[in-house]
């Protein structure tokens, strides 16, 4: 087994650069087309990190609903 590395800074750019696009998007729309385990954990990773930041929000209505991405409007994204 090879570990690969996070790339966390790089889904960070994705999502930043999705969210200059569009006002809201899903995991999936972050994901990309053909996501590996790496994008998934990245992905996540790093909406947790902009979460934290303050950079936007992720909602979920009910559990196992999907989860939506929201630019947070006093910071946009960028």
């Amino acid at each position: 087994v090879v570990a690969r590395p996070l790339d966390v800074e790089g889904a960070t750019r994705r999502i930043e650069g999705l969210l200059n696009d569009m006002h809201e998007l899903t995991f999936r729309d972050a994901l990309g087309p053909r996501p590996t385990i790496v994008d998934v954990l990245s992905t996540l990773l790093a909406l947790l990190e902009l979460a934290r930041r303050g950079q936007l929000l992720v909602l979920q209505d009910a559990p196992f609903a999907p989860m939506v991405i929201r630019r947070e409007s006093a910071h946009p994204a960028g």
